[in-house]
Formats: structure tokens, sequence, C-alpha cells
């Protein structure tokens, strides 16, 4: 596509340059138009060579040896441009009187002048690309390299969260082992569905996926804390249609279960919502226990669960924590990204 423009551009120069010298020549544009195609074209095909000067020599204004090389590339141009017009004579052996007509040329001087103009304009034009390709290449380069950083970022968050679950997890398997052999195998049995999710290596899920796990873990940990564990779930379709990062909602459950429910001998209830609005999806899981007594920033779960979301949405994503009546909420917001046309995860 360059080179098509490329040509096409000096095409356009060989039409106005046979129009503005009709008159001169006393001739009409269309008897001037060879010697248009033969002057521009000497002129473009000349600009290759520029172009590929441009790659070779870097333009440093502190060196001489840069001078010295466009000055000479500048002679050797403007020469070869302002003599195009006795090149048929030469081609069709026409020889004798070439450098008599050259000498007598009344435009020779004004070629020249072109020539060099035509030169500095080319050679200008080719280094603004290089140096233009040359900053987008960097961009381009940061970006990557930032994206990496923010992945590894995000993927050191994410190997945190999975070795506290695990550990949790573990916890209530042993607590289930002294108190019913049967829970426990049966939690076993659960735990290890839910270890295939949180291993999962995917950088985003649907909240439908997300929701399920999260409730699979209240399911695994209600085997032991039985009735005194109870819980309302609330979602609408467009928020589980969205994409999330994994293990993003899990754990404010977690925290919730762990701060708000089990040390208590009479259990407690967890209220779970997630809403699509304006724009906004909204995740929201209040318990009705005593709240975060000595962890104010929310524990290990969910001080990585705010890392994660600055790493991901930057200022978009939210995470806030506040007392509610006799209970603990946790609302999260971050930016709605719409699943619809992305299957589940394998």
């Amino acid at each position: 596509m360059a080179w098509l423009l490329y040509t096409l551009a000096w095409l356009a120069a060989a039409v106005f340059w046979s129009i503005s010298s009709a008159g001169t020549a006393g001739s009409s544009p269309i008897e001037m138009l060879p010697w248009g195609l033969l002057t521009m074209g000497t002129a473009g095909i000349l600009g290759l060579g520029c172009w590929h000067l441009t790659r070779y020599v870097a333009w440093d204004w502190r060196a001489p040896a840069t001078y010295v090389v466009h000055a000479a590339a500048l002679v050797l141009y403007s020469t070869i441009y302002a003599t195009s017009w006795v090149w048929i004579d030469i081609l069709a052996g026409r020889t004798n009187d070439v450098i008599a007509r050259l000498r007598s040329s009344p435009t020779l001087g004004w070629n020249l002048m072109m020539g060099s103009w035509l030169y500095v304009l080319v050679t200008g034009v080719s280094y603004a690309i290089r140096a233009h390709r040359r900053v987008h290449a960097e961009e381009t380069a940061a970006a990557d390299a930032k994206l990496l950083a923010e992945q590894a970022q995000l993927s050191a968050l994410r190997a945190q969260v999975n070795p506290h679950f695990l550990f949790n997890a573990l916890h209530s398997v042993g607590a289930l082992v002294a108190m019913d052999a049967a829970r426990a195998e049966e939690a076993i049995e659960r735990l290890g569905d839910l270890l295939r999710y949180s291993l999962r290596s995917e950088h985003a899920v649907l909240l439908a996926e997300e929701w399920k796990f999260t409730q699979d873990y209240l399911a695994f940990e209600r085997l032991r804390l039985g009735d005194r564990l109870g819980v309302d779930a609330d979602a609408d379709a467009a928020a589980l249609a969205a994409i999330v990062p994994p293990l993003i909602l899990q754990p404010l459950v977690e925290n919730a279960v762990r701060h708000g429910i089990a040390d208590r001998p009479a259990g407690g209830h967890i209220t779970m919502s997630a809403h699509a609005t304006d724009g906004w999806l909204r995740l929201r899981v209040v318990d009705d226990g005593p709240g975060p007594v000595d962890t104010p920033a929310g524990g290990v779960g969910l001080a990585s669960v705010r890392r994660r979301l600055a790493a991901t949405y930057g200022d978009r994503g939210r995470l806030e924590m506040a007392l509610v009546g006799a209970g603990f909420a946790v609302t999260m917001t971050l930016p709605l990204i719409s699943g619809d046309g992305m299957g589940p995860a394998a």
C-alpha cells in the first residue's frame, strides 16, 4: 500500500509538471506529459535510493560524516535529475551534441536547484517516516512490556490467593475429620472440584462460573458448619454474563465465613448479590457477624482482591468495606464487560 501511494504521488507530480511547463514550452499538457513522466519518474526512482540511504546513514547533526554523505548524494541526485531530459537522446544513440545541448540549456541551473530541493524533501520525509516507525515500535514494545508486567503481577497475586484458599479449605476438612468422618469424605471430594477451578490459568471468566464456584465453596463450608451457615444469593442475568477475573468473588465470601460466621456458636447469615447497572458490575457480600475486629484491611484474601482490582482496572475498580447494622459488608465495583460472545472457559 505504501509503494502504491508513493507511485501515485509521483504520477501526480508528473501531471503537475506537464501542466506548468506547457505554457513555457508553447505546447499542450498532453504533449509535455511524456517529459513530465520522464522527469518525475527519474526523481521517484532516485527517491528510492534516498529511502535506502536513510536506513544506513542515521541522522546525526553533530557528525560531520552525515553532511559529507548527504552533500555527495545531493550532488548526484540533482545532477541525474537535471540531465534526465537528454536520456532519450542518449538511448537513441544521439550522443554527439549532448554536452553542447546541456551547456546551452536555459533550464539547467533551475533543474539543478529543483533536484537539490527534491533531494532534501524526499530525504527529510524518509527520515521522518523512519523516526515515526521507530517511536511506534518503541511504544509498542513498552506497551507489551507493561502488559507482561501486569500479567506477572496478577499471576503473583493469584498465586498468593491459591495457597491461602487451600490452607483454609484444609483447615475445614481437618475440623470435619474429628467431627464426622462421612462428611469429611464428602468434603474431600468437593475440595477436589474446588481446587480444579482455583488452579485454572485463565485471566478472565464469566461471573456465572465464579458465582457457581462460590456457591460450591459455601456448600463445602456448610458441611462443617451445618445449619449455622445461612445463605441468600441474588444475581441478575446481565451480571452473570459479565467477564471478571477468576477468584474475585470467593475471597469476599470466605472472609465473611471466617470472620463473621465460623467462630460464633449461633452461626450467622451471608447475603451475596451481583447486579449490573449503568455500565458497572456491583458485587456485594454482607454478613451479620461482628466484622473484622482484628483485621481492618480484611485479611489476606481481601487485600489481594484489592490489589488485583487495581492491577486489572486501575482506579475504575473499587473495593469498599463498611459496618452495616450488626454485620459487615464488602462491595466491589468494576467496569461491566459483557461476556455474551465468550463461551465458558475450558
